[in-house]
């Protein structure tokens, strides 16, 4: 894995690869679309690329791997981004963040993972830059996430194919977002099966895995927030880059973006609920082994009073010399212990 150290002394906007490789996974496939097809090269001649005369026509230029520069190069040239927003696309160790400028928008956003088994997760950097015509995506390795896209692409007339870049660079967002609901979800259904786990159980211990939640549930509210920054900014300012009849997608996206905080917000305070409770049900669980042996301490007072009284060794005691004297001492005492024992049964303090 690529260190930062690497970066140092360099100057801004150098271009050096943050992260981890995945040897085997690079590649650039050129997806070409409009209302009546569908193509798609796995060599796309990025240099001799200009724009299209045909508005209806929008290319989406798909990156898998940021290791290879010989690959990235030509379509950094493409860009008419500034060279920070180069770097930030390379260094995929950063929290998500927006950006944009004149005729561009720039997206840096995290696919979330979240192992419910091993309490842990996992996460890789997607970068998106919208432009005029075309939209650039920038992904650490080949994954499975953007099939519904291509599944969307492979209808005839839908709107990813006939409403321009900008409705491409939304669709790409939420498939981003949707995912980010699917693990909020787990999350939710794990929160439940942990309840349902505490109850009639007083030695369960949830303690570990609420901290692991807990640290997931920041982090990825981190990763949120960003991207909620960026699409506000989007639906006030467009930047001519987003038409009237798409700014209702993006709104739906935020909505969408507001109903994940939200469930993270309330993941936190169930968290919170279920760390109470386990709490109280240790101080119920210590209060009654205290009044176990409180109890059990009140019983032997009375024997014990006795036991000393005449374990003092005075010369003048009579019943020292009785011939049943031990005998009626330790049935008195027996007397005592049970009859205090019934009381605080009777009592329920038992």
């Amino acid at each position: 894995m690529a260190r930062r150290s690497r970066k140092k002394g360099l100057p801004p906007g150098s271009l050096i690869h943050i992260g981890s490789q995945f040897p085997g996974q690079e590649g650039l496939t050129c997806h070409s679309y409009d209302a009546g097809s569908w193509t798609k090269k796995a060599e796309f001649p990025v240099g001799n690329h200009t724009k299209s005369t045909d508005q209806s026509q929008t290319t989406w230029i798909e990156i898998n791997g940021l290791s290879d520069l010989t690959v990235l190069q030509p379509v950094f040239d493409l860009l008419s981004v500034n060279s920070l927003v180069l770097e930030d696309i390379l260094n995929t160790d950063q929290n998500a963040k927006t950006d944009t400028g004149k005729n561009w928008v720039f997206f840096v956003l995290k696919s979330i993972r979240w192992n419910s088994d091993k309490l842990l997760w996992s996460s890789e950097q997607i970068s998106l830059v919208l432009q005029p015509d075309m939209v650039v995506s920038f992904t650490e390795k080949k994954s499975d996430l953007f099939n519904p896209v291509y599944n969307l692409l492979d209808v005839t007339g839908s709107k990813i194919r006939t409403h321009g870049a900008d409705f491409s660079f939304y669709t790409l967002l939420d498939v981003m977002v949707d995912d980010y609901l699917d693990v909020c979800e787990k999350l939710d259904m794990q929160i439940e099966d942990l309840e349902l786990s505490m109850e009639g159980k007083p030695d369960f211990d949830p303690t570990q895995t609420i901290y692991q939640i807990r640290k997931f549930q920041i982090y990825f509210r981190h990763q949120i927030m960003p991207i909620r920054d960026g699409i506000v900014k989007l639906i006030k300012e467009p930047e001519n880059l987003i038409s009237t009849d798409d700014l209702p997608f993006y709104q739906d996206i935020l909505d969408h973006i507001n109903q994940v905080i939200s469930q993270l917000d309330q993941i936190r305070d169930n968290l919170a609920s279920i760390r109470e409770l386990y709490l109280t049900q240790l101080n119920i669980g210590m209060n009654k082994v205290i009044q176990y042996l409180t109890v059990v301490s009140a019983i032997f007072i009375p024997v014990t009073f006795i036991a000393g009284i005449y374990g003092m060794n005075f010369q003048n005691m009579p019943e020292l010399h009785w011939k049943y004297g031990y005998f009626i001492l330790l049935g008195v005492m027996a007397l005592l212990g049970l009859g205090s024992y019934f009381y605080f049964k009777r009592k329920k303090w038992m």
